[in-house]
């Protein structure tokens, strides 16, 4: 048995200072592509990226922030979004820095005034000098001491406001990237972030998990005779209602094109699901209007259960998928149930 203790994973500092010399060494520009690239090349958590920058350096191809980002869109994924992340967290650290200072200056501005009062004292006491001029002297430093901490308060507000709008900004950015821009709804990738966790909890506690697709049928058709505003119209307005026809529990997202996934959790297997049928008979009564002229819509959907410790999210999706084709097969409009799990 192997009893050679674990490396500990190198902290966040170690990495960004290699990536940074690393960055240095190969004469390349630091832009977010390099850094995050080096970054996850030093912190060694994609085996892949690591082995593929290693067969590029080796074959001494030209590094170039082209190539770099080629590396973060395959391995990292989502580049515009990281950018806008990392530029936003630049300026955040910058910020801190520079409040950093001001107090830095506000400290040697009392070590200053300490040393004032200690000199005039030691004055003081030998009669070096009359007591009105060292008074003056005391008085004067301490009005620059009060210029300057006038200075540094308004310069700290600033830059509380400041933050306060980085932070906001960030926060924007982030639910961008996790939000579909159409509908308004949470993206695949949100749901790749968050199913894990609801799975999970659903194993441990066996409350059960159920996982629904939905597509909306003869979308094309929408589109080739009403156009694609039209089908936009559709996704916008079907989004919105079923978001309010689910418990807060429940999660809705657009899945990809005109498919939705709902993610409820402490819904133990059985079949017919009635919550799922009322909301199946709901849809085609939901009034959608695109140009004066009524849409009329309705959906195809396949539903799968996690039950098992032993089951995946990957094969979950997979059942679920595959009984909403069932569902397509057998004429649209319709629900279908994975036969296991």
């Amino acid at each position: 048995m192997d009893t050679t203790p674990a490396l500990a994973p190198p902290e966040a500092k170690d990495c960004a200072s290699a990536a940074l010399r690393s960055i240095r060494g190969h004469g390349l520009a630091v832009t977010p592509h390099t850094f995050a690239v080096w970054y996850e090349y030093h912190r060694g958590s994609l085996p892949e990226l690591n082995r593929v920058l290693d067969i590029v350096l080796s074959n001494n191809v030209g590094l170039d922030d082209d190539r770099f980002a080629s590396l973060h869109a395959k391995f990292l994924g989502a580049p515009q979004a990281y950018l806008a992340l990392r530029g936003t967290s630049q300026r955040i650290q910058q910020t801190i820095a520079d409040v950093l200072a001001l107090l830095q200056n506000a400290g040697q501005d009392a070590s200053r005034f300490g040393a004032a009062v200690r000199q005039v004292s030691g004055q003081f006491a030998t009669q070096e000098v009359s007591i009105e001029h060292l008074i003056r002297g005391l008085l004067g430093e301490a009005r620059e001491i009060v210029v300057r901490s006038e200075q540094m308060e308004a310069e700290l507000a600033r830059n509380a406001e400041l933050m306060k709008s980085l932070q906001q900004t960030l926060d924007d950015t982030r639910r961008e990237a996790l939000t579909d821009g159409l509908t308004g709804l949470a993206n695949r990738r949100h749901f790749d972030e968050t199913m894990q966790a609801m799975a999970g909890r659903a194993m441990n506690d066996g409350s059960g998990l159920s996982l629904i697709l939905m597509d909306i049928d003869h979308f094309k058709r929408i589109n080739d005779s009403r156009g694609h505003l039209a089908g936009d119209e559709v996704l916008r307005t079907l989004g919105e209602k079923l978001a309010n026809k689910i418990r807060a529990t429940d999660s809705l997202g657009r899945f990809g094109g005109e498919e939705f996934l709902l993610v409820l959790p402490a819904t133990p297997r059985q079949a017919p699901f009635l919550p799922l049928e009322r909301l199946h008979r709901a849809i085609a009564e939901i009034p959608i209007i695109y140009g004066g002229a009524p849409i009329k819509v309705t959906a195809s959907f396949g539903v799968a259960w996690l039950e098992s410790t032993d089951d995946s999210l990957n094969n979950l999706i997979g059942r679920a998928d595959e009984a909403l084709y069932a569902a397509k097969y057998a004429g649209r409009n319709r629900i279908e149930y994975s036969a296991t799990g």
